[in-house]
């Protein structure tokens, strides 16, 4: 595992070759670059003499984010291809939404994230979707906002989606969004979670849900133990606005890791934390949560996190606590307990 976030040879492929267009292009005016990896985009829209105005939904790396896009008109817009079909759906919406009759929208990504598939998602609201570039095993797809177009559902209110969730006190309601994680159901590394959430010191504490996605985590827990102080975490604004809706009043960090929390200290801090990053298997996120959660933690404090089993997290844990401890292993799934 490795405590810096190594880029994806995908992003850089693909941005080198959205790069490229951008470079061969005529922009003009104001271009939304939304959902960039890295700054190559943005770096080549200004060198092609465009404006531009980045959009982020995850707050990585000191960036600003938000769960929407900003207000238009746009006279171009490039979209780093999302990892998820409904992601994807909603972010050409949102640029259709805010882009001018006639302006051209980029997408671009790998060919094993689906770029040469992606048309068919496209096409029903942009209209024809042409491979502008391509090589290094990534493309550039290129569709043109028509005058007859389809109204975009163009507002985040028009993506919501209700489902119904088991609590310990019946069924509820549960809202998500496209691109988060589990998108309104209950993973089986969550469901292994849950299974040991009712054995956890929360009563009248500090707890924190990291890399809280929707926030079913916390949510459950302090429907075990109301008097939890529950705080909720995540990189994701998006994520944070279901959590805003599933937990009201619920307090909302967004942050990349622990960057944001500063001096603050749970006495328990619980995650699912991600693996994944695109296509790829990467510890670096529960590297980061390990090795970060002492310095949040009172000094008897405890981290308890769910992970699949294959990821190797014994030396990891030892090195960092000084209690260690498996409270559950069965299935894919392994719950580990460290405390200071």
């Amino acid at each position: 595992m490795s405590l810096r976030r190594s880029a994806d040879w995908r992003d850089q492929a693909a941005a080198e070759l959205m790069s490229g267009v951008l470079h061969r292009a005529a922009i003009r005016g104001n271009v939304l670059v939304m959902l960039e990896n890295l700054p190559a985009v943005t770096t080549a829209v200004i060198e092609a003499g465009g404006r531009a105005h980045s959009w982020h939904r995850l707050a990585r790396e000191g960036r600003s984010a938000s769960a929407w896009t900003p207000e238009g008109p746009f006279q171009a817009a490039t979209l780093r291809l999302p990892k998820a079909k409904d992601e994807l759906d909603m972010a050409v919406h949102a640029a259709a939404s805010v882009l001018e009759v006639g302006a051209p929208l980029w997408v671009y990504g790998a060919n094993d994230e689906g770029a040469g598939s992606a048309s068919r998602i496209i096409e029903p609201l942009m209209g024809p979707a042409r491979t502008v570039g391509s090589g290094g095993r990534s493309r550039v797809l290129e569709a043109v906002r028509p005058v007859d177009a389809p109204s975009p559902r163009g507002t985040l209110a028009e993506w919501r989606r209700s489902t119904s969730l088991e609590f310990p006190a019946g069924p509820r309601e549960w809202i998500s969004y496209p691109g988060i994680f589990s998108h309104g159901r209950l993973d089986a590394g969550t469901r292994a979670l849950l299974e040991v959430m009712g054995r956890l010191p929360a009563a009248g504490r500090r707890v924190l849900d990291f890399a809280c996605g929707s926030g079913v985590i916390g949510a459950f827990l302090s429907a075990l133990e109301p008097t939890a102080r529950l705080d909720f975490l995540d990189v994701d604004a998006l994520a944070l606005v279901a959590v805003s809706e599933n937990v009201p009043g619920a307090r909302l960090i967004l942050s990349d890791g622990f960057d944001a929390l500063e001096h603050e200290r749970y006495a328990l801090i619980v995650s699912n934390p991600p693996y994944h990053e695109g296509k790829e298997q990467t510890g670096y996120v529960i590297e980061r949560l390990v090795r970060g959660a002492p310095d949040h933690l009172e000094s008897d404090g405890s981290l308890v996190l769910v992970t699949q089993r294959r990821l190797r997290l014994a030396a990891l844990m030892e090195s960092t606590f000084g209690t260690v401890d498996v409270l559950l292993d069965a299935g894919p799934h392994r719950v580990w307990f460290g405390g200071k």
